[in-house]
């Protein structure tokens, strides 16, 4: 076991010191993001996914319409569809939108967007795992969480997943927070309304995270001071999550006169429950395809944290007999395992319901796995431990980014992050 003193003396930082790597951090990733976007351009970038290039083309579309008009874009030429796009709420174009109608490049505007997506959920992934783990276990997750395999994959894309990641993490961010302040209550309302408008039903989500947060939370370490403000916190967000449905229902039909949601959720929930095969065997069969995707995304820390698990396991029967208190530390490290191994269960056992199966459906459980895993290696050798002491520099997160972000540009797809372990209609 490395020994937690190894992070005093950064905790120990004046406010000082925090705040001018706070300041370093932030110049690291303008640059970084300036640089990424200003390649984008250079490149003339196109995705090679039909859904960043059909996502791409619709934000491109709307940033030259009025608007008044964003609400109800419609399927460009030559696409599977015809007609107004339905598909999901059009949050995820919008700011897409804005920054091509303020002079970027409207092609490229989709992936620019998903960059800041990317960056954002980095700096927030470090932020919560702050309250499970000491402080450079966290700050690692900066370069650790970009290596995943499905980080490469994804690396620049113009759908939904990775703004889907941030918004979650942001909304549990803030429940965390909203255990001890009650001002960062907001930060779940927020989280819970962008979720609605970038991905639609599947929003539902965010509300059971955040639950399955505070409950592994309490049950490792008890409740926090203000822990009844993160519950109400929870409550109106599904609250504005509501009035935000009823708002855009109503938008959408002043601007076409027609309904979205009787489309939208016909298709979205339409299709999910139609049974196309045997129920229990194919209930089976599709969770063991999920659980393929759940090891090969976030290796090799899958293997970490499956590694953990058993021998923390062993470690706890061990210790039955002689239990002591435990560290504020080791609860920490609890409650995220307990918490990891929710979203697993809620995503696997929720998608292997329908016979709709795509790597992307529970694209939030290959980064929850290897955060886990990461930081469970951190724990348990030393090595990596100096390693990632190392290179516990605020520029190294947006440096990583940088790199990996040009490599995947320059030679498109690398080839480990896209082996596939089957494909979903095997």
């Amino acid at each position: 076991m490395v020994d937690t003193n190894l992070d005093r003396l950064p905790e120990q930082r004046s406010g000082r010191d925090r705040l001018r790597r706070g300041g370093a951090e932030a110049m690291a990733w303008a640059l970084a993001l300036a640089g990424g976007w200003a390649a984008l351009v250079a490149l003339d970038y196109g995705g090679r996914d039909a859904d960043s290039r059909l996502y791409a083309e619709i934000t491109a579309r709307m940033s030259t319409a009025p608007i008044s008009e964003w609400i109800a874009p419609d399927f460009p030429p030559g696409w599977y569809m015809r007609g107004p796009y339905r598909e999901h709420p059009v949050g995820l174009f919008v700011p897409a939108a804005l920054l091509a109608q303020m002079g970027y490049p409207a092609e490229q505007a989709a992936y620019a967007a998903n960059a800041v997506y990317q960056v954002l959920t980095i700096v927030v992934v470090q932020r919560l795992a702050l309250a499970v783990v000491p402080g450079l276990m966290a700050r690692s997750l900066g370069w650790l969480i970009q290596l995943l395999p499905i980080a490469f994959t994804f690396r620049i894309r113009a759908n939904q997943e990775q703004a889907v990641v941030f918004f979650l993490l942001l909304a549990l961010f803030g429940t965390e927070r909203a255990r001890q302040r009650h001002r960062w209550a907001l930060l779940i309302v927020g989280g819970f309304v962008g979720l609605l408008l970038v991905k639609g039903v599947l929003a539902a989500f965010g509300p059971a995270l955040c639950i399955l947060w505070l409950l592994a939370r309490r049950r490792a370490g008890g409740p926090g001071l203000t822990e009844h403000v993160a519950w109400w916190g929870i409550a109106v967000g599904v609250a504005a999550m509501a009035g935000t449905t009823v708002a855009y229902e109503h938008l959408y039909r002043a601007a076409t006169g027609e309904s979205f949601l009787s489309v939208y959720l016909g298709r979205q929930l339409g299709a999910a429950v139609v049974a196309q095969s045997a129920g229990l065997a194919q209930i089976a069969y599709n969770v063991v395809w999920y659980l393929g995707r759940v090891i090969w995304f976030p290796f090799p820390w899958s293997l970490t944290l499956l590694a953990a698990g058993w021998y923390g396991r062993r470690a706890r029967s061990s210790a039955a007999a002689a239990p002591v208190a435990p560290s504020a530390v080791a609860g920490g490290a609890h409650a995220g395992a307990l918490f990891v191994a929710g979203v697993v269960v809620l995503y696997v056992g929720l998608f292997s319901l329908s016979d709709r199966r795509a790597d992307r459906y529970i694209f939030p459980v290959y980064y929850a796995v290897g955060a886990a895993g990461s930081l469970a290696a951190l724990r348990v050798w030393p090595h990596f431990h100096r390693l990632a002491a190392t290179l516990d520099r605020p520029w190294v997160p947006a440096a990583v980014w940088s790199v990996t972000f040009l490599l995947h540009l320059f030679a498109g797809r690398l080839g480990l992050p896209t082996i596939k372990v089957w494909a979903p209609d095997f």
